[in-house]
């Protein structure tokens, strides 16, 4: 007995070819469509295959006249057929194994598609967005990109320059760089510092994520307007967490001359505050707080909304990068009136700030640029702030 499989590209053609071979009384056995050639199952073309089974001493292809054809037993038909089933549990056997190979190649491909898919999104993204930038001012762009400035704020800065500046002066690095620096100068316009009045204490306390500076920097403001302005200032510590911060307050405050109080509950605060209505200027100094931490988030919101301040300043560090520094501001900015700034010393690219000013609504208030006290601070203006963030770095702290 003799099982063979048969394909070409139509029925007719594989009976011919099975007539050919086996003679015309072969058994067909089975006829399906399948997939041939291509790469990985793709491009694969549809063809015919047709399973045929034939007795070896029945291919006689001559018959004389004199001979009578026999009919076909069933027996050998049925003895074919199961041949024919011992040889299709083993192709079916191959066929898995290559099935499973093949899903696995589809698989793989799919993902090389995807990503490919991403990268060509990502670069299509990159050319539209440097396709909007002016070419002259291209290189403007690279510049304020590395000095931290976001991809978009620099994008729209350099449009600006293209429309303000005469085409002529575009290559004029002096113009373009002036009429920059005006331009972030311009965007940075929102600042308020701390105003004392004499007929009432004005409360300030600051508020922040730990690391931040907040404890030194309440020493810069107090000695500063204690010891230069000559105001009679008050400081309370609400940040009981350090008690190295607590004594460092207290030994600071024995220095300068300026009454410390340590209180522990909101309703101390409070009742700090009131002690020093004689004063011009009560500081609040608080524990830093992680804006992911709900519990002590809750506590600070207590103390703040308890004593009332006039001005709750949010101290932000600059070496902190833009995204982070956006999140902090949201968690914290219900409590905020104002802004702080600093570590500017510590950071070599500050063109955040120009992101982090666009981005929220609060005012600026001061910068800070060191350890010195009360040296290292100054009131935020436009004209430093913009020195700052186009690395005119030993000129944007002066004061």
């Amino acid at each position: 007995m003799r099982v063979k499989r048969f394909t070409g590209d139509s029925v007719g053609d594989t009976m011919s070819k099975i007539k050919r071979d086996l003679g015309s009384e072969a058994v067909i056995l089975q006829t399906r469509q399948i997939k041939e050639g291509g790469f990985l199952g793709f491009f694969a073309r549809t063809k015919v295959e047709i399973t045929a089974a034939i007795e070896e001493k029945a291919i006689d292809t001559t018959i004389s006249s004199d001979k009578i054809s026999k009919p076909i037993n069933s027996d050998r038909i049925k003895k074919a057929y199961e041949a024919y089933r011992e040889k299709e549990k083993e192709y079916a056997g191959e066929k898995d194994t290559k099935d499973r190979l093949l899903e696995d190649s589809e698989s793989e491909i799919k993902q090389i598609h995807s990503m490919l898919k991403e990268i060509k999104g990502q670069i299509t993204k990159m050319e539209d967005q440097q396709g909007n930038a002016p070419k002259p001012f291209d290189r403007w762009v690279s510049f304020l990109t590395e000095r931290g400035i976001s991809f978009d704020m620099a994008k729209e800065l350099t449009v600006f320059l293209e429309n303000e500046i005469p085409e002529e002066q575009w290559n004029n690095s002096a113009v373009v760089f002036e009429r920059l620096r005006t331009q972030i100068a311009n965007l940075c316009s929102y600042t308020d510092t701390i105003r004392p009045r004499r007929s009432k204490a004005l409360v300030v306390a600051l508020v922040g994520p730990t690391g931040v500076g907040k404890t030194t920097t309440i020493g810069k403001l107090a000695a500063g307007f204690s010891i230069i302005e000559r105001r009679k200032v008050a400081l309370v510590t609400a940040d009981t967490y350090r008690v190295a911060a607590v004594e460092q307050l207290k030994t600071f405050g024995e220095i300068i001359g300026v009454p410390v109080e340590v209180v522990m509950t909101p309703e101390g605060l409070k009742e700090a505050i009131d002690r020093h209505s004689d004063k011009e200027l009560v500081f609040i100094d608080t524990a830093g707080r992680s804006p992911h931490h709900d519990l002590h988030m809750s506590e600070l919101e207590a103390f703040i909304d308890t004593a009332q301040p006039d001005l709750t300043m949010l101290v932000m560090s600059a070496t902190t990068n833009l995204s982070d520094q956006i999140m902090v501001y949201e968690r914290f900015k219900r409590l905020s009136t104002h802004l702080i700034l600093t570590k500017l010393d510590e950071s070599y690219c500050l063109g955040s700030i120009l992101d982090l000013l666009v981005k929220t609504n609060l005012p600026i208030a001061y910068i800070t640029d060191g350890q010195n006290v009360p040296d290292d601070i100054g009131a935020a203006t436009p004209e430093k702030l913009a020195k700052c963030i186009l690395g005119e770095v030993s000129e944007c702290m002066t004061r």
